[in-house]
């Protein structure tokens, strides 16, 4: 069997690992167009660490889970999808790759951020070395002495109090703001998480805009405006935009399988796993690393028990916590229940522990299980 997965993060990387365990003898590819996996939920982190102690090198994971590495592009539309499930081939350039078995995991694309000198987005920050970028800033901060982060979501929140975190050790005066478009931080958590981070952003003197919508720029500025339509220019000195996910190229329905849906069919041998796609069923379907990976896992299950000519298990794991960092040794998260909320370094701690976790995974510890 040849099974051909498409991008290598969280979701395509924890099925090639399980492949590796469950199907040895399955010849396996991965298609993604770069040359390293990035630990994207620590990617805040490079603000003081070397980006590339958040990465690892295709070339390692190659040797040690037996996959080959094609550096190309391969985000399927909906004509090159339906042309693939005929053909059993993926377009990758000049080029086809023939699969028994496809798993899209391409993941979403950050929407695109302004058009603005030193405005920063995740795109950028995925290939920038955040250490350099902070020197800059604080080098330039002459006139203005403002940075602004828009989006209170994770991402967000987390850069946010990592900025807080690295100006405070270079000595640097900036003043923060946080811009959201929400009534209250966090709304998909329980209340508590807005009541726990809004009461940090105000002891970290961090000005906070709720309600406030970004709506293009000025000149050199961000324009915004907040919950009564008054239109605002915020003069920053640096500025950090996480507007959200859109597809890559498309989202992607599934069915309980996993199995990909054209006008409510599943595709023959064809599977999607993570941010790209939407599950039908009762599993855990957020965009995060935890549902990315489980189903990635999830869909390594599935093509055993295909190639054993067994029923496909359909994919039900539940969502087992979420966890943010709020710069050093704070952050806020819940595990098992979201009643039962943990705060300060406790959480921290936890978060942590996660992370070690799947750090051990990429290394070849098996830390997770399917049930």
């Amino acid at each position: 069997m040849k099974v051909v997965v498409v991008g290598g993060g969280y979701a395509g990387l924890g099925c090639l690992v399980e492949l590796s365990r469950k199907l040895p003898g399955a010849e396996r590819w991965l298609v993604d167009p770069g040359e390293q996996h990035l630990k994207l939920t620590r990617l805040h982190e490079a603000l003081r660490t070397p980006l590339s102690r958040w990465q690892v090198p295709y070339a390692e994971l190659e040797r040690r889970y037996g996959f080959t590495h094609v550096r190309a592009p391969a985000a399927l539309g909906k004509a090159a999808l339906t042309r693939a499930a005929e053909t059993g081939r993926i377009p990758l350039g000049d080029r086809e790759l023939q699969f028994d078995v496809l798993l899209l995991a391409a993941g979403a694309r950050p929407r695109p951020r302004p058009r603005l000198r030193n405005c920063f987005g995740l795109a950028d920050l995925r290939h920038r070395e955040g250490q350099r970028l902070i020197e800059q800033i604080v080098a330039a901060g002459s006139r203005r002495r403002r940075v602004t982060v828009v989006g209170g979501g994770a991402t967000g929140l987390q850069y946010l109090f990592e900025l807080r975190d690295v100006f405070r050790r270079a000595g640097s005066r900036v003043r923060l703001e946080l811009v959201d478009g929400g009534e209250t931080l966090l709304p998909d958590q329980p209340p508590a998480f807005h009541d726990y981070v809004t009461r940090r952003l105000e002891e970290g003197g961090i000005d906070y805009f709720p309600a406030t919508r970004l709506r293009g720029v000025d000149g050199d500025r961000l324009v915004v405006a907040g919950p009564r339509g008054g239109r605002r220019e915020l003069n920053s000195l640096a500025s950090f935009v996480f507007a959200g996910l859109r597809g890559n190229p498309v989202f992607l329905d599934a069915d309980e399988s996993g199995r990909v849906l054209r006008q409510g069919q599943p595709l023959h041998r064809i599977f999607a796993a993570g941010d790209c796609c939407n599950y039908a069923g009762p599993g855990y379907d957020g965009r995060s690393a935890q549902a990315a990976l489980r189903q990635g896992l999830h869909v390594a299950s599935a093509i055993v028990r295909l190639d054993r000519g067994r029923r496909l298990p359909e994919y039900r794991s539940s969502e087992l916590g979420f966890f943010l960092s709020l710069g050093a040794l704070d952050g806020i998260g819940w595990v098992g229940t979201p009643d039962a909320v943990v705060t300060g370094v406790p959480a921290y701690g936890i978060r942590e522990a996660i992370e070690t976790r799947y750090d051990l995974f990429v290394a070849g510890v098996d830390t997770f299980r399917i049930l």
